[in-house]
């Protein structure tokens, strides 16, 4: 049996390697079922638009020195315009031919990793809704979580991961639960 001042060296280096400069992608979304539920109860089908990143905000969310990509797209405008689109499909609100155009525009992507004891992120958009060209609705929805972690990157980095397309659905939720995005379908 070794040592335990050998096991801790051990142990440090696998934390160590397990903890730097590894680029990740962040996992792919999964539409929540409370979303589409919600989403049912509108009033009309819609068609999915441009979704862009406010500019300095488009790359990979920072880990702890770990680059997180988006799976899809070449940034995370497509993955928020990927979870709409699960969303709105899953629904039966999703129609290529309607009037009705959801874009958007993603002004915050964070995810604060660097906590030994909690960890947080926040995503921010922009959502707008036009009926055949004019303007319904433009409004910034906001969602934020906030999770336990570990002081160890091998424990906190995937965690952290992990947590993204929960607070994607968050935002989501904000979005599809806002009686003026409901009104604005009408």
């Amino acid at each position: 049996m070794l040592p335990s001042r050998y096991l801790l060296g051990l142990f440090a280096a696998l934390s160590l390697l397990l903890t730097t400069g590894c680029a990740i992608k962040a996992p792919q979304y999964n539409a929540s079922l409370d979303n589409v539920e919600q989403l049912k109860k509108a009033p009309a089908s819609v068609r999915l638009g441009t979704f862009s990143v406010q500019a300095g905000i488009g790359g990979p969310i920072g880990l702890r020195g770990n680059p997180m990509a988006s799976p899809v797209g070449s940034d995370y405008a497509a993955y928020l315009a990927d979870a709409l689109q699960q969303e709105l499909k899953l629904a039966g609100k999703l129609d290529a031919n309607s009037k009705l155009e959801v874009s958007g525009q993603l002004l915050k992507n964070d995810i604060a990793a660097g906590g030994i004891v909690t960890n947080s992120g926040e995503v921010e958009a922009r959502f707008v809704v036009k009926n055949d060209g004019a303007l319904r609705y433009d409004e910034v929805k906001r969602a934020e979580l906030n999770w336990d972690s570990s002081f160890l990157g091998g424990v906190a980095i995937p965690k952290a991961q992990q947590q993204y397309p929960l607070i994607v659905q968050k935002l989501l939720a904000a979005l599809w639960g806002d009686t003026n995005f409901q009104a604005a379908l009408k």
